[in-house]
């Protein structure tokens, strides 16, 4: 079939259409495409960054998927053509195909605005489609583009229809949840509007014991099994079908998962959080109140939650919750999982690196406790206060910290600060043009060298606010004073960089000043303090988020990854790379400057003085390391446009992550972890995933861990504020 020619004229009403378009007999259009054509539009479709496609065709089937994508015909659109005029009647429905879109919107008697520019994949003309309401802006084509179209009939009909369809079968689940049976039925309904669908592969956890949870799922197709872990291993303690629920306690707690469920095959769950629920509904206890004796099984529950001290025994619940369905338990027999193969090809790249740590432990210990005899060694300075930051939080050093053990935190803000079991919660409002909120989660825990390791944690970050600019750094320290200097490069990195005269202007001449002159202050402060810098430094990662804007500098190894969490375009967006003394042009340079570069073993090189066994080296720029010619201070910028509504997120972490992990696959662990999980869930997952690599690799040796995750545009929990961090300081370390 051609494509049709625009029609001319006055349109039938709606009313009459729509009814054409519900005849039994309507045939959905087919129109050629080329193989290329036709996958194109589909992958545009799935992995497109505007959430309004995601919205539109996230809940259709796959056979309906495939009608669309034969109901629509490309048009080609020439340069300063209205695609839409403001205030005209809407005909078709469009995806950018290729090309720059200007939208204009006027209001009143006020000149025409700009307020986007869409590009491939991004999608227009729904609404007039949707409501029967007049087109409410002007979109223009920058260039020659080209457009992918849908007619109104076959987007009503295809689209709209699917959506009620699927609709009506959420309201079926909900019907089907006892703990529901109470809500009326427009209630039903705004319920069903807002569950979300999750697919889980094979032996995949779709919630785990022990970890911090808000969401209930209904298993829309699979099967799946519920297990506890004890002395013996997991044990399954029920079965579950399709229509079968779990985790609806969460709706009323947070507290921490009682069992874990595990998807059986395939498995497709919707589900619903306790945010979300409280958005759209409001506290679940008064809902269950209405009815109270009919829901006894769940007035421990809502005693807790009216407490706020909940203590809920969540499996007794689940056990409860379905004693009609006696016969979907087990006997309890031992749950086999698959063997975990995540760690048989992980490269042992840092064993020639343990080899060298060869200061003896008493001479390390007596240098670390002469640290602490200074307080200008371990003591924040009041000179690098960031005055005009809502929001300043960076790491501190104390003595006696163990493996595992969380950094202590200096704090200066405003915000209140909540508990919420052993984490300290800030949240507060800010300017931004993103359309939902920022979470921040932040780990730092301390590493062990050895079973009697002296050193305190050599890791560090700061978290900065300052106006609608936000400020995320890692240092990671090395070297005998690796944690002197980290300790100070948290304090001044922000510090240089909101006092740069480039600040807010020109981002990578700020970012350029902050690192020359925190390297500056450092060789000024240390020569004060008989610290010797020599061979001990720190690698340095600076993320700043300016309105949409991701700008990045880094020196070392302690690396960022930028990264989608949206389910339909789950991918790594970048990942910084280390810098090495083997990369060519590294080694040149400092050849050129008169240092010495040997390769030790394959693919581990390190810096010299000539003819000399010192430093050793292992990274061409870092902070300190003053032995060497032409190891450098200045950062490698790069910078990232964020469109209001893009679901990306970041991870800013020491090497302590990145040793075993490259940034896809830390991608792949992370994003579905955090759309279903959240940051302080994920965040946690993923330092305990780098540390588990590092046992496997190195055994007892395993490094300081840092990670700072930021995910952008989370669901807006209803109140004002939208910015919010959790971070787990330090307990007082035991004599």
């Amino acid at each position: 079939m051609k494509a049709p020619a625009r029609p001319k004229g006055r349109r039938e009403g709606v009313s009459a259409e729509a009814m054409q378009g519900g005849d039994s007999d309507w045939t959905p259009p087919v129109y050629e495409k080329t193989p290329e054509d036709r996958e194109s539009l589909s992958n545009i479709i799935r992995t497109s960054r505007d959430g309004k496609l995601h919205m539109l065709f996230g809940t259709v089937g796959k056979d309906t998927f495939e009608k669309i994508v034969d109901a629509m015909f490309a048009k080609q659109i020439q340069k300063d053509e209205h695609v839409i005029e403001q205030g005209g009647e809407g005909d078709y429905f469009y995806i950018v195909k290729s090309g720059l879109f200007d939208i204009y919107v006027k209001k009143g008697e006020e000149p025409s605005k700009k307020v986007f520019q869409a590009g491939v994949g991004f999608a227009f003309g729904e609404l007039a489609l949707l409501y029967s309401c007049p087109r409410s802006a002007t979109i223009t084509a920058v260039d020659q583009a080209e457009v992918w179209c849908l007619d109104r009939t076959a987007f009503r009909n295809l689209v709209v229809r699917s959506s009620e369809a699927k609709f009506k079968e959420f309201c079926g689940f909900l019907n089907s949840v006892d703990v529901f049976q109470v809500l009326e039925e427009q209630e039903k309904a705004s319920l069903a509007e807002v569950l979300e669908e999750e697919e889980f592969e094979d032996d995949e956890a779709i919630v785990e014991q022990g970890e911090k949870d808000d969401k209930m799922f209904i298993l829309r197709s699979g099967q799946a099994v519920a297990c506890i872990k004890g002395d013996e291993g997991e044990v399954e303690v029920m079965q579950y079908n399709a229509g079968d629920y779990f985790g609806e306690i969460a709706l009323l707690s947070g507290e921490p998962r009682k069992a874990s469920v595990y998807s059986v095959g395939k498995t497709v769950c919707l589900y619903i959080t306790r945010q979300t629920f409280l958005r759209v509904l409001g506290p679940l206890q008064r809902i269950l109140e209405r009815n109270i004796d009919k829901y006894a099984k769940y007035q421990d529950a809502i005693a807790a939650s009216n407490a706020e001290e909940p203590a809920l025994q969540e499996e007794e619940a689940d056990d409860q919750e379905h004693e009609k369905n006696e016969k979907k338990k087990t006997s309890g027999r031992k749950r086999e999982r698959k063997d975990d193969h995540s760690l048989d090809n992980i490269e042992k790249k840092v064993v020639s690196e343990l080899q060298s740590e060869e200061t003896p432990v008493e001479t390390l210990a007596d240098k670390v406790a002469q640290d602490f005899k200074n307080p200008a060694l371990v003591t924040p300075s009041s000179d690098y206060i960031v005055k005009e930051a809502s929001m300043m939080m960076f790491g501190g050093v104390i003595p006696k910290q163990k493996f595992t053990m969380d950094k202590h935190i200096h704090v200066r803000t405003n915000f209140p600060m909540t508990k919420k079991g052993d984490e300290d919660f800030y949240s507060w409002q800010a300017p931004t043009k993103l359309k939902n909120n920022t979470e921040i989660a932040v780990m730092c825990q301390k590493g062990q060298k050895s079973a009697s390791d002296p050193t305190p944690n050599q890791d560090n970050f700061f978290i900065h606010h300052v106006g609608a600019v936000t400020m995320y750094g890692v240092a990671d320290g090395h070297g005998p004073f690796g944690h002197l200097v980290s300790l100070r490069l948290v304090q001044t990195l922000p510090y240089f960089l909101t006092n740069s005269e480039h600040f807010g202007k020109d981002w990578a001449l700020a970012l350029k000043h902050a690192f020359l002159s925190a390297q500056q202050d450092l060789e000024t402060f240390c020569g004060q303090q008989n610290i010797n810098i020599e061979a001990s430094g720190a690698a340095g990662s600076v993320l700043v988020l300016e309105e949409q804007t991701v700008h990045i500098a880094f020196i070392g190894d302690a690396r960022i990854m930028l990264a989608s969490w949206n389910k339909r375009d789950s991918r790594m967006i970048h990942c910084t790379k280390d810098h090495k003394p083997g990369d060519p042009e590294e080694k040149a340079r400092l050849e050129a400057a008169g240092s010495e570069v040997r390769e030790l073993d394959p693919g581990n090189h390190r810096i010299y003085l000539p003819g000399s066994n010192f430093p050793g080296l292992t990274m061409s720029r870092a902070f300190g390391d003053t032995a060497c010619a032409g190891v450098l201070r200045e950062p490698e910028y790069e910078k990232f446009l964020m469109q209001p509504t893009d679901q990306w997120y970041a991870v800013v972490a020491s090497d302590g992550v990145w040793e075993f992990l490259e940034g896809s696959e830390a991608c792949g662990l992370t994003s579905k972890k955090l759309r279903l999980k959240g940051t302080r869930e994920t965040v946690e997952f993923l330092v305990a995933a780098s540390r588990k690599r590092w046992a496997h690799v190195c055994g007892d040796y395993c490094d300081d861990i840092t990670a700072i995750l930021i995910q952008w545009n989370t669901p807006s929990s209803g109140g004002s504020d939208n910015h919010s961090l959790s971070v787990r300081p330090a307990a007082p370390p035991s004599e």
